[in-house]
């Protein structure tokens, strides 16, 4: 019985766990996360693994025999290099290293000691691409000349504007973290990668200092055969195609919709052959959708394994590379191939991208503040702070991460604390001589509500306890308008239409934000916390994705499933104006312990913002009007699916679909009266705002 680490707890790690659960041989017995939260909840889920906060304490322990290292790529190296040192083998998830010369170390580590070294490029264990190897092998479309691949891929952290992301950090990263794996199918089916040539797009400034080639295409010089690929990130059509031509017909591998098909030829001639050879394509195309549909259907009632083609990708390669331990075998994705492929990224970006920009250096921060604002970086946050900063207010700002932050964070006026919202001395560091506070972070979410409402009321709660041990002048908690009911009812929502009383009918999200608001409420009203909440509604704007949540479901971003009929106006708002209204919130004098909702006097319905949105972008995007009725019969009958299947799951609650629907008016008219507050009533205006900035 070989005996696993998972060196790092985060989201991949949960993968790993399940594909080695169903390995023969192997037991997973230790959990390796600085965490002790994180690594506990994984351990348990592996059968009572033991945790350590350091793959050194493991290694004490001897506690393991083989360790998965699933860290960030730039921690590869330092964590996995004693591992091989003592004998242990390591499969390594991709890149091997953010360099060749951090490449060469782990080979040599290896290389010292014997220890078997691999790296995840599970992309080579997809079925579609197993498919194509293995009818090239049978020789279908006789001798292979030519390797395409279009790699044209969404990238979430640039549309959430995440740009702390190692993948952002420098121009190579993108191609270590995302080109590693069309690389690594070019370099199995064509050989290694020797000669480049590429051309990239111009770059997009992301952050003083920071920008992103997101595209680039390129010939490669392989050991067999010559090769092309087209890399594109941040791209709104998601599509990703392998193709090798040969001299009697074309094998394609689509990965993401996980099918391998032929173009071929038949014995007829002309018009006959090019019928027939067709219906044979679309055949093979509509057996692969359907055979997809139908073990997604066996496995949501449990008739059938876990069946996703990322999870098998997942599971063949390791699965492969612990057969290749069991037998003394080479792994395809050994050390030499892992570091193969950091090469040619490391190429590609000198041939393409060139010299950047340095950061400028940031000035000091200042050692006193009048405001903190905790969650500061986002959206609203990096808003609020140019607000208060062009106010004259000196602002701390508390956030998880300092990496290529926008322009505003630079300024003289502005201190940046690292930290994190749930935990009870990050803020008080953050909070240290502010009279203000202003609380922006929700503080995650979860996979259960008590995941959830740990992290958003009892991080509320605490910064709230801490404003009144520090004797802060004012507290304003930014929610939002989810915490009410906003169904059909008479009469108008307004800053003192308490909580949803039923809050326990909603979703996570509403719910938490509905319990947090009534637990501020009651420590303004026995505590005397100096409380005012903020709701904004639709918050739009640049920054933000136009593909807002509260027009509909997006099941993809050219198909808008609406929450209604689409015809009533929704409580859109700038997010400039949720600034303006967090600073008047923050000085108005006598206004503790009130609520004011925030939405802007221009409310397009869900059909008005999504025809503009498409003639903005040029793109075809369409708004499906739904009855909320409707959506909630179909999320039931998925339900039953998913309990007849075994799985544990709470009946969806109509209330929430009912909420969903934004069929309440609401009345701002206290925001307005009470802070002075003024928001965009031009519809031009509002347009061009939170529109026509997301037009090409």
């Amino acid at each position: 019985m070989r005996r696993v680490a998972l060196i790092g707890a985060g989201n991949i790690a949960q993968a790993h766990a399940e594909a080695l659960r169903g390995l023969a041989g192997v037991r997973i017995t230790a959990i390796v996360d600085p965490a002790a939260a994180v690594a506990e909840r994984l351990a348990q889920a592996c059968g009572g693994a033991a945790t350590f906060p350091s793959a050194e304490a493991a290694l004490a322990a001897n506690a393991f025999d083989a360790a998965h290292v699933l860290v960030p790529p730039d921690l590869h190296e330092p964590i996995a290099s004693p591992i091989l040192e003592a004998g242990k083998a390591v499969l390594l998830e991709k890149p091997l290293a953010v360099s060749s010369a951090e490449c060469a170390a782990l080979a040599e580590a290896a290389s010292g000691s014997g220890a078997m070294l691999g790296v995840n490029q599970n992309f080579l264990f997809h079925p579609a691409f197993a498919s194509l190897r293995a009818r090239l092998e049978r020789g279908e479309i006789g001798r292979p000349s030519h390797v395409d691949c279009l790699y044209n891929v969404p990238l979430r952290q640039l549309a959430a504007r995440q740009f702390g992301h190692w993948m952002l950090d420098r121009p190579v990263n993108i191609l270590l973290e995302q080109a590693v794996h069309p690389l690594s199918q070019i370099a199995a089916l064509a050989g290694e990668i020797r000669e480049i040539a590429a051309i990239a797009e111009p770059a997009l400034p992301l952050a003083p200092g920071l920008s992103l080639r997101p595209s680039l295409t390129a010939t490669l010089g392989c050991a067999r055969l010559p090769a092309t690929l087209r890399f594109a990130v941040g791209q709104e059509f998601p599509f990703w195609q392998i193709t090798v031509l040969g001299d009697d017909g074309v094998l394609v591998a689509d990965m993401l919709a996980n099918r391998c098909y032929r173009h071929g030829r038949t014995r007829y001639l002309g018009a006959v052959d090019n019928a027939l050879s067709s219906a044979s394509t679309g055949l093979s195309l509509a057996g692969a959708g359907l055979r997809n549909m139908a073990d997604y259907a066996l496995s949501m009632v449990k008739l059938k394994g876990r069946s996703d083609a990322f999870f098998l990708s997942m599971k063949g390669s390791i699965a492969a590379f612990h057969a290749a331990l069991d037998g003394g075998r080479r792994f395809e994705a050994d050390a030499a191939f892992g570091a193969s492929l950091v090469s040619v990224c490391e190429r590609l970006a000198e041939a393409t991208f060139g010299a950047t920009e340095p950061r400028p250096a940031r000035p000091p921060s200042p050692d006193t503040w009048e405001i903190a604002v905790l969650g500061g970086t986002g959206f609203i946050g990096a808003e609020t702070v140019r607000v208060l900063v062009e106010a004259g207010y000196r602002v701390a700002v508390l956030a998880r991460t300092m990496r290529n932050l926008p322009a505003i964070f630079d300024h003289p006026s502005v201190a940046l604390i690292r930290g994190d919202v749930r935990k009870e001395e990050d803020v008080a560091r953050a909070i240290g001589p502010a009279r203000i506070v202003v609380n922006l972070a929700h503080g995650g979410g979860g996979a259960t509500y008590e995941a959830v409402r740990a992290a958003m009321v009892d991080s509320a709660t605490m910064v709230a306890r801490l404003c009144l041990v520090r004797g802060v002048e004012r507290l304003v908690h930014v929610g939002s308008i989810a915490s009410l009911y906003l169904g059909p009812q008479d009469g108008a929502v307004t800053g003192a239409t308490p909580p949803d009383a039923m809050a326990e009918q909603r979703g996570d999200y509403a719910r938490a934000k509905a319990e947090a608001d009534r637990a501020l409420l009651a420590m303004h009203a026995s505590e005397k916390l100096p409380l005012v909440i903020l709701r904004p509604g639709l918050v739009v704007g640049a920054g933000t994705p136009p593909f807002h949540s509260g027009l509909g479901f997006f099941n993809n971003e050219q198909h808008v499933i609406g929450w209604s009929r689409g015809d009533n106006p929704l409580p859109f708002v700038l997010v400039r104006d949720v600034a303006d209204a967090i600073l008047a919130a923050a000085r108005t004098p006598g206004i503790e312990g009130r609520c004011y909702n925030l939405v802007g006097d221009v409310r397009l319905s869900a059909r008005e913002f999504v025809a503009e949105l498409a003639r903005a972008t040029g793109r075809p995007i369409r708004f499906h009007p739904q009855w909320p009725t409707q959506l909630w019969l179909e999320d039931i009958g998925k339900w039953v699916i998913k309990r007849a299947g075994g799985r544990r799951a709470p009946m969806p609650p109509k209330r929430d679909f009912l909420s969903r629907g934004l069929a309440a008016r609401i009345d701002c008219a206290d925001a307005k009266r009470d802070l002075g507050w003024q928001p965009v009533s031009d519809r031009a205006v509002f347009i061009r705002e939170a529109v026509d900035v997301h037009g090409r």
